[in-house]
């Protein structure tokens, strides 16, 4: 199935996205949106194997590795929304605050819609959420608010750092010798 391959390529290349920002910055819990899922839960698994992949060193294109870390993935298709969270259990064990059902259920509220299906594990549950374009519930605009209410639950739990305005820091261009 090409669309597997697909996910799972996807899930692989942003897998190791999120490992590099890990080791950058300390943060152990993403939101990421997803492109070839399509909205679907089959796919979903799909990417969260790509992401969670043994890193193969010996490959031309490092892949995978996000298998410690916690991840809410999103998707949107033409009727659905599909969310996948992922919180292994040795960070559960080191976050103990944080609760894989609370944060599915912020999104969820977030998204709107009726939900078609939910699976609950210790590690992973997966929501599969029906868009009705009749309400006003477009997936795409489902899977941003529940995005936006995914980043918001992050910053509640302190697992994202705050705003640093530093960062932002724009010098004078004169001061540095830029002129317009």
């Amino acid at each position: 199935m090409a669309d597997a391959k697909a996910a799972k390529k996807e899930g692989g290349k942003k897998g190791v996205d999120i490992v590099g920002m890990s080791d950058m910055g300390g943060v152990k819990f993403f939101n990421v949106v997803l492109e070839t899922a399509n909205g679907d839960l089959a796919l979903m698994d799909a990417v969260l194997e790509g992401f969670n992949a043994p890193v193969d060193e010996a490959a031309e294109e490092r892949k995978g590795g996000a298998g410690g870390l916690g991840k809410m993935l999103l998707s949107a298709g033409d009727k659905t929304v599909a969310l996948l969270c992922n919180i292994p259990k040795e960070l559960q064990e080191s976050y103990p605050h944080v609760k894989i059902g609370e944060w599915m259920d912020k999104l969820v509220a977030a998204a709107g819609g009726n939900v078609a299906k939910r699976e609950d594990g210790e590690e992973v549950i997966k929501v599969l959420i029906e868009g009705d374009a009749e309400k006003g519930l477009f997936p795409l605009k489902m899977r941003d608010a529940a995005q936006t209410a995914g980043f918001a639950f992050l910053r509640e739990q302190n697992l994202i750092p705050a705003d640093d305005s530093d960062d932002d820091y724009i010098p004078d261009p004169e001061a540095v010798g830029i002129e317009w």
